[in-house]
């Protein structure tokens, strides 16, 4: 999980037939990938081929990259990509993101002598990366799709007013440190634009806290993204939080802890800045609203009542 959060740290098509599933997914006409070859080095840029329909043309990944099929080979990373392997797949396409690094010199030689197209991507860390990415790549590869649009559906600011949920405090993990999603986020942003106030205000976008620091916050609500593997199943909705889930943060009294006022976001993808914050960013919705202002659903002693549950 650890690696996924350094990432945290892609036109042809003649006809489009789109439609929209569940998840956001776009379906595209057969012919649509015809003829591509892309090897993504942005496990980003991966998650948002696939919700273009474009999850048959992806055939080299990034070595840590979650989001493609397990049997698509690795071809290396930004610092060290395996160029034998990438010229023995022969893209026509390489997706990558360069944040503050340069574009690697030899990437670009190779290109030229083989001709395949690269396609940076920058970065993508905040909301607005992720839009300007999924943009980029529709524009490029699926004209007209409408991902870009519903991204953009999903996570534009609402006019509610959440304050009286108290703060929101958003943690990556909790043991031995509290690893907390902070400001430049994409996931601080998106409860920001929900309505929320988020318990960190200054630092970076991924800090390690000590279990004092949140205790003196005493957040009103906490929310775990602790992504499940591919192949498990979604925690329930009468989910709570065991002593291993809130590691540090157990037995400290905190009020969020006390009165089941902890929320899990566990999607595969859900650390990814990506398309996936279509689903993501709809759920932390549904859960946070459930919840209700601070003391409307609860007791004075902390007693958690089933309405007040993540679901």
């Amino acid at each position: 999980m650890r690696v996924m959060c350094s990432f945290i740290l892609t036109g042809l098509c003649a006809a489009l037939i789109a439609c929209t599933d569940d998840a956001g997914k776009t379906t595209t006409s057969e012919t649509q990938g015809d003829g591509l070859r892309i090897v993504s080095l942005s496990p980003a840029g991966s998650k948002i081929l696939i919700d273009l329909g474009l999850e048959e043309a992806i055939v080299g990944r990034h070595n840590y990259d979650q989001a493609v099929n397990a049997d698509v080979p690795p071809v290396g990373e930004q610092g060290s990509i395996d160029y034998e392997k990438l010229l023995t797949i022969a893209p026509t396409h390489v997706i990558l993101q360069t944040d503050s690094q340069s574009m690697p010199a030899r990437l670009t030689q190779i290109a030229g002598e083989t001709g395949f197209e690269i396609v940076n991507l920058t970065r993508t860390l905040t909301l607005d990366d992720v839009q300007r990415a999924t943009r980029q790549l529709e524009d490029r590869f699926a004209p007209n799709a409408g991902l870009a649009d519903r991204l953009i559906a999903a996570i534009e600011p609402r006019t509610l007013d959440r304050s009286s949920w108290g703060t929101v405090l958003i943690a990556m993990h909790t043991s031995p440190t509290v690893d907390v999603l902070g400001p430049g986020s994409a996931h601080q942003e998106s409860i920001e634009r929900l309505g929320y106030t988020p318990a960190v205000t200054e630092g970076k976008p991924f800090m390690p806290m000590d279990a004092e620091d949140v205790l003196a916050m005493d957040p009103g609500v906490i929310v775990l993204v602790m992504p499940r593997a591919r192949d498990a199943k979604p925690a329930p909705m009468d989910w709570t939080p065991s002593p291993e889930d809130l590691g540090s943060l157990d037995g400290l009294g905190l009020r969020a802890v006390e009165s089941g006022r902890v929320v899990l976001i566990d999607d595969p993808l859900a650390l990814l800045p990506s398309t996936a914050f279509i689903g993501v960013s709809a759920e932390l919705e549904r859960r946070l609203g459930a919840l209700g202002p601070l003391g409307s659903q609860h007791d004075d002693t902390g007693t958690r009542t089933t309405e007040a549950g993540p679901g």
